[in-house]
């Protein structure tokens, strides 16, 4: 998560921080060629 998107704001003795939702993981695929010999 970058902290460029992340927002504070203190308002009547609250501390409200706002942050975007952390994107999933995704799996990584990959393909592996087996040859005979």
């Amino acid at each position: 998560m970058g902290t460029e998107k992340v927002e504070a704001e203190f308002e009547n003795g609250m501390l409200k921080v706002t942050a975007p939702k952390a994107e999933e993981v995704k799996p990584k695929v990959v393909k592996v060629k087996a040859s005979k010999k």
